[in-house]
Order: C-alpha cells, then sequence, then structure tokens
C-alpha cells in the first residue's frame, strides 16, 4: 500500500505540471490566463443566493464601461466552469477575446451557489426543493436585470446549452417580455422534449428507481461538491477510459469529437450538482406519452394543493418570443434530433432567425469540443444582433445556416 500511495503522488505531481488548470478553482484559471474576474451574488425572489461570474476584460488592459454584454448559463449538472475549460478555444475565452463583458451563470444547487437567506444546504432538506422549473421561475428573473442594471446595458446576448436553453424557453414561454431584455437567445443542444432521449443513465434509472429511493431516504442533493477538485482530476489521470465512458454514459454519442486531452482538467470541475427533484423532474420528462413540457408532477393530490388541478401545467413553446438561434448535434444523445425537430415545429418559425443542424456533435461538444473554431458563428450572430438592437428603430436581420 506504501508503494502504491508512492507512485500515485509521483503520478499526481507530474500531472499536476500538465494539466495546472485542474487544481485551480474559476476564478484563478481566469487569472491564470490573462483576464480580470469577478464574483457577484443575486438574490433571487424566494431566497436563493447565486453567485455570478464576470469576465470585464484582460488584466493588462483598461475596463471598457461600453462593451457588449454576454451571459452564458449552463446545463445539467453542470457549473460556470465548462464555459472556461475547453483550453485555449473555449467558448468563454473566446468571448472575452471577442470584446464581450462576458458573464457567467451558476444555477441554484451547482457547489458555485449554495447560499439561501434562511436555509442551509447542508442542514435543511428545504433547501433542495427545486426544479429547473424554479430556476426559469426565479432565477433568470433575478440574474438578467441584475447583469443589465451592473453594466448599464439595455440588452444583452443570452447563450444557454442544455438545461440553460429549457430555462429559458420556459420562461418566455411564461413572460415574452422578458425577451426585451435580450438581443438574441442562442440556444446550444437546445432541450424541450426528451422522449427520444438515448443516455444510458437514464435508462438505468428508469429500472432502478435511484432518485425515488434518495428522496425516501431524506437526501436532497445529486452529486455533491466539496470543491476539492483534486480527487477527479487524480482519478481522470489514473482512469481516463472510466472518464471517458461517463462522459459517453451522461451525454455524449461520439466523445471523439470531445477534447480528450482535457478531460482530466475539466472532471477536475464537474459535476457542479443539482438537487434529486431536479433529477426526477427530468426523469418526469422521459417519461411523457406525447411531446410537451410541463411542470414538475407532485402527483394528483398534492398538484391540486401547488397548481390547482391534478395534471401539471404544460408550457405553450409557441407563445415563446424570438430572435432565437438553435444549434443542434446530429449526435446528441440528450438533445436529440427527433425532439429537436418537435421543438423547431413548435416555435414561432418568425422566433427563430438561425437554425444549424449539421455539426456533427455530441452533447457537450459545444462547450468541450475538439475543434472549436464553429464558434466563430456564434460570436458573429451575437456581434449581428448586439449591434443591430443598438440601432434604433433598425429592422430584424435574418440569417440562415
Amino acid at each position: 500500500m506504501k508503494v502504491i500511495c508512492i507512485l500515485l503522488g509521483i503520478l499526481c505531481a507530474v500531472s499536476a505540471e500538465d494539466y495546472p488548470d485542474a487544481k485551480r478553482n474559476f476564478t484563478e484559471v481566469c487569472t491564470a490566463h490573462g483576464w480580470r474576474v469577478e464574483t457577484h451574488n443575486v438574490t433571487t425572489a424566494d431566497n436563493y443566493i447565486l453567485t455570478l461570474f464576470r469576465i470585464p476584460g484582460a488584466a493588462n488592459q483598461p475596463l471598457n464601461p461600453n462593451k457588449k454584454v454576454v451571459f452564458l448559463q449552463h446545463g445539467l449538472l453542470d457549473c460556470a466552469d465548462t464555459w472556461i475549460m475547453d483550453l485555449p478555444d473555449s467558448p468563454g475565452f473566446q468571448f472575452a477575446q471577442a470584446g464581450y463583458d462576458v458573464w457567467f451563470g451558476n444555477s441554484r444547487g451547482n457547489y458555485h451557489s449554495l447560499g439561501h437567506v434562511t436555509l442551509n444546504a447542508w442542514k435543511d432538506l428545504a433547501y433542495w426543493n427545486f426544479t429547473w422549473q424554479d430556476m426559469a421561475d426565479y432565477d433568470l428573473p433575478a440574474v438578467i436585470p441584475y447583469v443589465l442594471q451592473t453594466t448599464g446595458q439595455k440588452k444583452l446576448t443570452y447563450i444557454g446549452h442544455s438545461q440553460g436553453t429549457l430555462q429559458m424557453f420556459a420562461h418566455l414561454s411564461s413572460n415574452q417580455t422578458f425577451i426585451n431584455n435580450i438581443n438574441i437567445f442562442i440556444a446550444l443542444a437546445p432541450v424541450g422534449t426528451v422522449r427520444h432521449i438515448k443516455i444510458d443513465f437514464f435508462f438505468l434509472i428508469k429500472k432502478f428507481p435511484l432518485f425515488d429511493m434518495m428522496n425516501d431516504l431524506g437526501i436532497g442533493c445529486f452529486l455533491p461538491y466539496d470543491n476539492a477538485p483534486g480527487l477527479n482530476y487524480d482519478f481522470c489521470e489514473l482512469f481516463s477510459v472510466v472518464c471517458d465512458w461517463v462522459d459517453y454514459a451522461l451525454a455524449d454519442m461520439i466523445t471523439g469529437n470531445d477534447n480528450d486531452k482535457m478531460l482530466p482538467t475539466i472532471f477536475a470541475h464537474e459535476a457542479g450538482g443539482t438537487s434529486v427533484r431536479n433529477m426526477q423532474h427530468w426523469q418526469q420528462m422521459t417519461n411523457y406519452d406525447t411531446y410537451r413540457v410541463q411542470k414538475y408532477d407532485y402527483g394528483d393530490h398534492d398538484n391540486e394543493k401547488i397548481y390547482g388541478q391534478k395534471k401539471p401545467p404544460v408550457y405553450n413553446f409557441a407563445k415563446i418570443p424570438g430572435p432565437i438561434a438553435l444549434f443542434f448535434g446530429k449526435d446528441d444523445r440528450l438533445a436529440d434530433p427527433t425532439d429537436g425537430a418537435w421543438l423547431r415545429g413548435v416555435i414561432p418559425a418568425k422566433s427563430i432567425v438561425y437554425q444549424e443542424e449539421t455539426y456533427n456533435f455530441g452533447h457537450m461538444t459545444f462547450v468541450w469540443g475538439k475543434n472549436m473554431t464553429w464558434f466563430s458563428n456564434v460570436i458573429a450572430l451575437a456581434n449581428n444582433y448586439s449591434s443591430n438592437a443598438q440601432e434604433e428603430n433598425s429592422s430584424p436581420v435574418l440569417l440562415s445556416s
């Protein structure tokens, strides 16, 4: 055993030189790569305290208060770190290099956003009584106005990945005027229905009621994270095949499209964590017998008390305003192309100003891709609509792939 420990120590010491960002937190990664970074806390109307990160510019340059603003919102079981891990061409740093004031969201329940006005995430089970529905209802209406007020801008570009798109779709379907805060909503691996999801993990939990068992045992959090990235990093260095399988099992069809050389660093910052109830909501979505997106199902009795009806309300995606750009992956097993076709069909055609469905991407390739040159298309869209929004009485610019 002593020999094994010595060998592990040597391996990790050598590896740390190869992957220095694995042992750094979000702000340390930004600083190490020459960027200014700020941390902001925002309290939602239901008393959750969310952490936002901001890159206002390069560390060696004076600040420009009039920059265009972009807000990046991560997906399920993820966190803000996902946008800066695919070095050297990570989406967050690409936007910073393009001259944007870059903001990063952290959903309630991930390890950056465990605050609450009255509840303790590790002592109070009630803290974890949320799903993506609450992120749509409370998180977005708190963070987007905060960013606009802080920057002095009237609008920003919103980039969502996976659950980050679902949150915005759900909110816009209920509050169409919220689009007035947004130049363009760019949806990467967009999610509405997940009837055709092909992720092994979700098939497994259908047969083995993991989340129901966790709920019965009084466990509220799923994949809790103690913000000590070394363990995941060292594990991936020793068992890279296992980490490749985790990437495959949870998200991607073809992990060869992903930057596998960076997986030790990526998994040193993952998973962000969420609530068991949120995972139950996703599991419910996989069991729908028709195409729909609905609120969390508490059961007929509790639904009557909470919603005033036996069945959960259904979001009306036909009311979603634009402009919206949709980026689909042909090999995406979570945002399956069949479900994507439904999404494209139900959102009003006038709201969709751009769509891309030719990329051979898996679900995480949009943020961890081996080749990120395609992301220039996202920045071009943001540039176009940011500039267009600043022109008084300008007409919409419709783009096609």
